[in-house]
């Protein structure tokens, strides 16, 4: 039953190939074109942000000003009161403030307003100008990011399929 990616499983060879939160644009475009995945295809997956949590230890560097003007101070307010707390690092919070149990476009319309949680994420508008252009293009049409975002995820599912004995 479904795909056989290995003869065994392996936490390090499971995330070896996926973007650390802090990634800069540079590595997550290198990381994706690894794998096979486009920048295209980048931007629609990361769309998957509109749903999940974050531990605070995975986006503090949001939290302590170097943020340029890139993140919305009520935002960032929020965050640093939710991380502040006693257990903070160990803290979660929802990817996407504004639907968090709905799979949607608000990731990337959270993103043209500074509230990208992860410094990954906020990339994606302010350190590129055609990734802004995919962004802004998801915010504005949610019916092209569904469409891309299946598209991608259909890619996904064919890179580095193995079969017979090598699975």
């Amino acid at each position: 039953m479904g795909r056989k990616d290995s003869l065994g499983s392996s936490k390090e060879a499971a995330t070896n190939n996926i973007p650390g939160p802090n990634s800069t644009l540079p590595i997550l475009v290198a990381k994706f074109q690894n794998v096979g995945l486009s920048f295209n295809y980048m931007i629609a997956l990361s769309g998957a942000h509109t749903l999940g949590m974050a531990q605070c230890s995975t986006f503090s560097s949001r939290l302590q000003g170097s943020n340029g003007p890139d993140i919305n101070l009520d935002f960032l307010q929020n965050l640093q009161q939710l991380c502040s707390q006693t257990d903070g690092n160990s803290r979660l919070a929802q990817l996407d403030l504004v639907s968090p149990a709905t799979f949607d476009n608000q990731y990337y319309i959270n993103l043209l307003s500074g509230e990208g949680l992860l410094p990954s994420d906020q990339a994606l508008v302010t350190d590129d100008y055609q990734t802004r252009q995919l962004v802004l293009s998801y915010a504005e049409d949610p019916l092209a990011f569904f469409e891309d975002f299946k598209n991608s995820m259909l890619k996904m599912k064919s890179l580095g399929v193995l079969t017979g004995a090598d699975g």
